[in-house]
């Protein structure tokens, strides 16, 4: 187990971008819209508004852990307002 979590904060505008890169140790990883638009999440493909895992506006999550491990890239896209995608990784 890594000794620390590592935390991000990204803003996530119309442009997919990439919030995790693979990690083949991550046993977990929390993903958390902190913004008032969707964002779109897509795993180790580009990320696409309107497609793949929506985290809805203001506290929308998606948790990667034991029971649904991921360990490559995640992606992200949001729209033109740049709502805020904060990323936790252990």
């Amino acid at each position: 187990m890594p000794e620390r979590a590592i935390y991000r904060s990204f803003t996530c505008t119309a442009t997919q971008q990439c919030v995790l890169e693979s990690n083949p140790q991550r046993i977990y990883a929390l993903l958390v819209n902190d913004g008032d638009a969707d964002i779109y999440v897509a795993f180790s493909s580009p990320a696409v508004a309107n497609s793949g895992v929506r985290l809805n506006a203001n506290g929308g999550s998606y948790e990667i852990n034991l029971t649904n491990p991921w360990q490559g890239e995640i992606n992200a896209v949001g729209d033109a307002s740049g709502p805020k995608l904060m990323a936790t990784e252990w």
